[in-house]
């Protein structure tokens, strides 16, 4: 297989995939080896809820679920207080 390089250096290679990665090698002879990379996989994003608190929504990841528990417990009590006066 023969491939040409254009005017901006770019080379198709016929059975690279859009988005392939290349470890490029080069010899002392000018050869030029390329090597496909194994693409690096991130994990699933992790899907959550969000919880309505105070007017405004909190993510559970990012709070200590006992602590907002405590707050919520005090915020009613707070408010039952106020409404039996």
């Amino acid at each position: 297989m023969t491939v040409t390089a254009d005017d901006k250096k770019r080379v198709v290679l016929p059975a690279a995939k859009p988005g392939d990665c290349f470890d490029v090698q080069v010899s002392a002879e000018g050869t030029f080896i390329l090597r496909r990379l194994e693409p690096v996989l991130s994990p699933a994003p992790k899907l959550v809820k969000p919880i309505p608190y105070k007017g405004g929504w909190l993510m559970p990841g990012e709070v200590d679920m006992d602590k907002l528990t405590q707050e919520i417990v005090q915020e009613r009590q707070r408010r039952d207080e106020n409404l039996l006066g």
